[in-house]
């Protein structure tokens, strides 16, 4: 029985390229759809995500788990973009007025939200039986039901009824609002699979 995730971070944590590389297909496009949210220029922010790629491997033995290694890269993205803004502002000597800044104040509130949501989730699938977290993590990962059946090797049947045993024990500990918000971000609710 293959479990991908330990698979990937294990080779990450030994050095081996082709781990940073496989890390890399799944999160680049979705860190530069992040880091689009705080910075205008994409090339700018394709080379904040570039960045961070750098930091995960200079740190790659520190990840313990995905969602440490998730955490991490959108944490850096964001805070790599708030610089980048402030150093521009600093670079063009623009003040900002206070309806800007209000509205910094108002993003930085959501992203301390947001990550607390995260923290909470994260914690929540720790908790979850081994198989069921297995599965759940690959559905992470944007694997598909076919994918993860073939990984952890049972039957297409099972990885359905993990996941949705999985989602109900979640729903049921994050509470519907949370819920709903961690599809949002993670899971595909309209996925056929």
């Amino acid at each position: 029985m293959v479990d991908i995730e330990t698979s990937i971070l294990r080779d990450l944590n030994k050095g081996k390229e082709g781990a940073l590389k496989e890390i890399y297909r799944l999160f680049f496009h979705a860190l530069c759809a992040f880091g689009s949210r705080f910075v205008k220029d994409d090339a700018a922010v394709a080379d904040i995500v570039q960045e961070v790629f750098i930091k995960v491997w200079t740190r790659r033995e520190k990840f313990e788990a995905i969602y440490s290694l998730r955490s991490f890269m959108y944490l850096s993205v964001r805070n790599a973009c708030l610089n980048y803004n402030r150093d521009r502002s600093r670079v063009k000597k623009v003040s900002l007025n206070d309806t800007v800044s209000e509205t910094f104040v108002e993003e930085e509130e959501c992203f301390v939200i947001e990550e607390e949501l995260h923290r909470r989730i994260r914690n929540e699938v720790e908790r979850l039986p081994e198989a069921m977290r297995k599965v759940f993590n690959l559905t992470l990962l944007d694997m598909s039901i076919t994918e993860i059946a073939e990984a952890l090797d049972v039957s297409e049947n099972t990885v359905r009824n993990q996941r949705a045993r999985a989602r109900e024990i979640l729903r049921g500990k994050l509470k519907d609002k949370i819920f709903l918000l961690f599809l949002f971000y993670f899971v595909d609710v309209n996925s056929p699979d």
